[in-house]
């Protein structure tokens, strides 16, 4: 049975359409998870997980660039989330600019590193 919109309620704040979006991708209904994600930015424009799942999105389409944008977002509005950069690493990775890759990857790594020494 397909995944459909219909299956789920309708959200009634960002929180609600980052979740929904989530269900969405988890399901590979990149779409319709983009579509949530908009809504929730639409609601709150600092909201970083949901430019960094909207990014992930976008890479799991193919659009890199769109990626690579909505990551960075999400950097700007939490730079202390090692896990952004993680997921950039990896689209800057596929979109053949290894150089910007190792550079996140090692931001990623120093902030899991300063965390853990806390």
């Amino acid at each position: 049975m397909a995944f459909e919109r219909r299956h789920l309620k309708e959200p009634t704040d960002a929180a609600g359409y980052l979740d929904r979006g989530n269900r969405f991708s988890r399901n590979g209904v990149y779409g319709k998870a983009i579509e949530d994600y908009n809504k929730a930015l639409e609601m709150d424009s600092e909201f970083a997980d949901a430019y960094y799942n909207r990014g992930c999105s976008w890479y799991e389409v193919g659009k890199y660039n769109e990626a690579i944008s909505d990551l960075t977002r999400a950097i700007e509005c939490d730079p202390l989330a090692d896990h952004y950069y993680g997921q950039r690493a990896l689209v800057y990775l596929f979109d053949d600019q290894p150089e910007l890759s190792q550079a996140d990857q090692d931001s990623a790594e120093e902030l899991r590193v300063r965390a853990q020494e806390g």
